[in-house]
């Protein structure tokens, strides 16, 4: 989570980074291109923001299933332990099949959050958390480093 947290940082950092350099190259540049940039800049950002929107709305939603899963899972837990204690001031008590109805009462509870927390593990497994943003960061940062190292062809021929 703080990894991604540096990484959403380091995108908002790198496009005021370069909307700075836009800015100072469209200053000494003759020609103003700046409103075609501008424009550019604002759908890639507006892009970014609908993606991000939409996967943290699904990994908050996943977050709050996982929270009511393991809490399933805690009260299956309590419920198990209570009929445990049943059984052990239950052994007063003689009856034939007593064994057979506490046993299934308490081994049901541990195979269902066996089972939910198995369910939670993989889709967890499955796509980490903000696993398509991180993947949209992370191209934006290779564009943005290549970009920078000086093998870019920045031409008036090669951009047309």
């Amino acid at each position: 989570m703080l990894k991604t947290a540096l990484k959403l940082i380091a995108q908002l950092l790198i496009t005021k980074f370069i909307r700075n350099r836009v800015e100072e190259h469209m200053s000494q540049n003759s020609e103003n291109h700046f409103g075609a940039v501008k424009k550019s800049m604002a759908a890639l950002l507006e892009s970014h923001a609908v993606l991000f929107k939409s996967q943290f709305h699904h990994d908050v939603k996943r977050m709050v299933n996982s929270f009511l899963g393991f809490m399933f899972i805690l009260l299956a837990t309590i419920c198990t332990g209570l009929t445990g204690l049943m059984w052990l001031f239950a052994t007063a008590w003689n009856s034939e099949n007593r064994d057979i109805i506490l046993g299934t009462t308490m081994i049901l509870p541990i195979i269902l959050s066996i089972i939910v927390y198995l369910v939670i593990r993989q889709s967890w497994k499955k796509q980490p958390l903000l696993q398509q943003s991180m993947v949209q960061i992370e191209q934006d940062w290779q564009v943005f480093k290549n970009g920078l190292d000086g093998t870019a062809d920045i031409s008036d021929e090669a951009n047309q």
